[in-house]
């Protein structure tokens, strides 16, 4: 078993240049792939390898393409372009000579305005400690959520049937230690997604693109603490689900929007 600090420190430039390895350990599996948050993460953390640390991350577009087993991989990255003020990234993990995951990403530097808009203000909502925590079940539950602690506050788990898609909950790594931006990435695909919890066993849903945009500077933050996620569904249909969320910090700050294209196969 690696937990996520370790699974980011594997990830070391190679030989040539714009390219990196990473492992993923068995643990972090999702069936037969790495769950997308941690795809997503080392590609992240390849990529603030290689930008300035005056330039922070905007947005992030990410596309699951195929599988990422367990093993050592290769992540090849192409800056698109440097300007005085954004850096425009593109980062892909190579399994087995194929494409599994790719994502493009905006980094820049802040501007001097006038204009301030406040984010959306976080839902009340029953405090984490008052919760139950989701348990995990070896064989039943995903192998990586051994390694977080969600509890939910409103609507209903996967294979429920119920009548919504959307739901909330608080959610955080059982690790210790500093948490940044890469993690935040993790933990922003760590629930299931609105849609399963409409169908009955036995059903799959995966993400087919993911797009993430972080309205505030990231504050400083423990592996640890507790961040609140509202998921919901937009529209769905065919087996696609639209959905939307909001990670905010305990303190009531918004940090993270997301946006998802889903699919659900039904058995």
């Amino acid at each position: 078993m690696m937990d996520f600090k370790a699974l980011l420190s594997s990830v070391r430039a190679s030989e040539h240049a714009n390219e990196y390895t990473a492992y993923v350990d068995e643990t972090w599996l999702q069936g037969r792939t790495a769950f997308g948050g941690l795809s997503a993460a080392l590609i992240v953390k390849a990529m603030f390898n290689q930008v300035p640390t005056d330039r922070r991350l905007r947005s992030l577009s990410v596309m699951f393409v195929g599988p990422v087993p367990a093993g050592e991989h290769r992540i090849i990255l192409r800056e698109l372009r440097v300007g005085g003020s954004v850096t425009h990234i593109q980062g892909e993990i190579l399994c087995n000579g194929e494409v599994a995951a790719t994502a493009s990403a905006a980094f820049g530097k802040d501007r001097p305005s006038t204009v301030t808009l406040k984010a959306p203000t976080i839902p009340a909502a029953p405090l984490p400690d008052t919760l139950e925590s989701l348990p995990y079940i070896e064989g039943l539950t995903p192998s990586f959520t051994q390694y977080f602690d969600m509890r939910m506050c409103a609507g209903a788990l996967p294979f429920s049937q119920a009548d919504s898609p959307d739901f909330s909950l608080w959610m955080r790594f059982k690790e210790a230690g500093d948490l940044d931006l890469t993690a935040l990435v993790a933990l922003g695909d760590l629930p299931p997604m609105p849609g399963l919890n409409m169908i009955k066993q036995p059903g799959i849903g995966s993400s087919l693109s993911w797009y993430l945009e972080f309205p505030s500077e990231f504050p400083k933050a423990d592996m640890s603490d507790w961040w609140f996620y509202d998921y919901r569904s937009q529209a769905a249909g065919n087996g696609y689900f639209n959905n939307y969320a909001t990670v905010w910090g305990a303190d009531g700050n918004a940090i993270m929007f997301s946006r998802q294209v889903a699919t659900v196969f039904e058995k």
